[in-house]
């Protein structure tokens, strides 16, 4: 839901400037991060802090 929400929001900036692929993509791409690497790389970090303990 948020990739899909990031992703609209960046159709419609492209549509106003009328880069609409690059604006789609990008968005896409921003999305993905947030979605999938940030919480893998959050929980492989809290497993790294707790083997330290």
């Amino acid at each position: 839901m948020f990739l899909g929400g990031i992703t609209l929001i960046g159709l419609i900036i492209g549509i106003v400037t009328r880069h609409c692929a690059v604006w789609t993509l990008g968005a896409l791409a921003v999305g993905y991060v947030f979605t999938f690497w940030l919480p893998r790389a959050w929980s492989a970090w809290q497993h790294r802090q707790q083997r330290k303990e």
